[in-house]
């Protein structure tokens, strides 16, 4: 974190880098194979290059007074928030309004809080709101500078990733399951900032919602792929019903799919036997069973035109929260 201590002062700032990286390098080769639980056995250029649409911010959750609580979710209020070193202490940083960010401590009028790119810092109560403890957690992957996935038509996987799980969290929220979002706006979170707010929330279950690229090849069904912690059942069993809802419905729509050949809910490790991907590892070790969603693939041209229609992000929407809502 030490590296963006001079960046403190352009932390609310769209684009914001942080130490902790990206969710996983896609690409790369683990040093164990995957394993599936539910497997399924070119790509062509986009004639013209337009770019993602804008994500409003999206307001997700009931806000409460604090009561007494010492650790939660906090969005920043309308006129954003200073930044402390302590309670009382001089500024040395500013969050914009809706940032949202988990505390853990409170001290009078102050608040002990963790940002998006992980810093520990302080501010006052009165510059930001409570939200009431949440059932569940979704994860728009990426945001910011860090884009995630790109597709040839220029759509950008943060974009859509926070789409999605906007509308999932309406979804699960008006089904009477307490959701709230790692973020609500387009700024770039780190991987431990994600999984301490699970930790704080303490939800019954995670989502990270994504956007796939690098296919093996074309699938005659949609490629879906959902990620579960190795060793809980739980999440094995949480992969499998989003797997299976969002198979059922994107299975109806008409595209040239694409996939890898070991499709399906499944496990990925690393050298070390853990959890390849960070986030499936963090919020294990935060005791929450969680799943990395990797819902459809934007780098294929033809599920892309799919991704900017309306109708497809609510049916990607209504598939994770069906399954989630299956599974408690």
């Amino acid at each position: 974190m030490r590296h963006f201590v001079a960046a403190l002062m352009a932390l609310a700032l769209l684009g914001t880098s942080c130490a902790d990286g990206g969710e996983g390098d896609r690409s790369a080769n683990p040093a164990t194979p995957a394993g599936s639980a539910t497997a399924t056995p070119g790509l062509q250029p986009s004639p013209s290059v337009t770019p993602s649409p804008s994500p409003q911010p999206t307001v997700i959750g009931e806000e409460v007074g604090f009561d007494g609580a010492e650790s939660g979710v906090l969005r920043i209020g309308p006129a954003g928030a200073v930044l402390t070193d302590g309670p009382g202490m001089e500024p040395v940083g500013r969050l914009r309004a809706g940032v949202l960010v988990a505390f853990e401590q409170v001290d009078g009028e102050w608040a002990r809080v963790t940002t998006p790119c992980a810093l520990t810092r302080w501010v006052q109560l009165s510059e930001a709101v409570r939200l009431a403890p949440a059932q569940v957690v979704l994860d728009p992957g990426h945001g910011g500078d860090e884009t995630g996935a790109v597709g040839p038509g220029g759509l950008l996987e943060k974009d859509v990733n926070l789409l999605v799980a906007s509308r999932a969290a309406e979804l699960l929220n008006l089904q009477g399951a307490p959701t709230v979002l790692t973020r609500e706006q387009d700024y770039r979170a780190a991987l431990s900032f994600r999984a301490g707010m699970a930790e704080v929330a303490d939800p019954d279950i995670f989502v990270s919602v994504h956007h796939n690229a690098d296919p093996d090849g074309p699938m005659d069904r949609p490629g879906t792929e959902t990620y579960y912690q190795y060793r809980s059942s739980d999440s094995k069993r949480l992969a499998g019903l989003v797997y299976e809802e969002t198979i059922g419905l994107l299975d109806g729509l008409s595209a040239e799919w694409v996939g890898d050949t070991d499709a399906g809910a499944k496990w990925r490790l690393n050298s070390r036997g853990t959890d390849y991907y960070g986030l499936l590892r963090l919020t294990a070790e935060a005791g929450v069973p969680s799943v990395l969603a990797e819902l459809s693939f934007i780098s294929n041209a033809s599920e892309e035109e799919l991704l900017r229609r309306q109708d497809v992000i609510d049916l990607e929407a209504q598939a994770v929260a069906n399954g989630i809502l299956r599974y408690l």
